[in-house]
């Protein structure tokens, strides 16, 4: 990936509905160049997928921090990640056995009765369970929130 690629990153995170000919005119390279370009990235796995961004006020999104013992980890994984569709992202980090989790819906019965299910079904294997409703979003890119010092967000949603 050379600095020609970077910046159609950059752009295209910004509105990924650019046209290959505006990518190719911001860049100074013909738009079949720029098609090119992005579908190398694509193959690459650079890019992963295009969305939209939908703002629903109706929302929730609550955050979800799961810390396993050893031994149950990717069980505990594997359930989180087929249990249902209001889990929107699932990452594990650098801490031992963590699951941090993203779950959203237009009900707070529904994440508190997800949150409830891995407790009860997972109840042995969890050292840590934490869940936290997000309060405001300050800033998110890929659903064109910006960071302005002094303002807060005109949202409670983390699409």
């Amino acid at each position: 990936m050379d600095g020609t690629d970077k910046k159609i990153l950059d752009m295209i995170k910004g509105n990924a509905r650019m046209s290959y000919q505006e990518i190719g005119n911001e860049l100074g390279i013909s738009r079949v160049a720029a098609k090119k370009r992005i579908d190398k990235l694509e193959a690459a796995g650079i890019i992963r997928g295009y969305n939209t961004y939908i703002k629903r006020d109706d929302e929730i999104t609550m955050l979800m921090d799961i810390v396993t013992t050893d031994e149950s980890f990717e069980k505990v994984l594997k359930y989180v990640a087929t249990r249902t569709a209001y889990v929107r992202q699932i990452f594990t980090t650098h801490k031992e056995n963590h699951i941090h989790m993203v779950a959203v819906s237009d009900s707070p019965k529904n994440l508190k009765y997800l949150a409830k299910m891995i407790d009860k079904d997972c109840e042995g294997d969890l050292k840590e369970f934490h869940v936290r409703q997000v309060q405001d979003v300050i800033k998110d890119v890929y659903g064109g929130i910006k960071y302005e010092p002094g303002s807060e967000s005109d949202t409670n949603t983390d699409n």
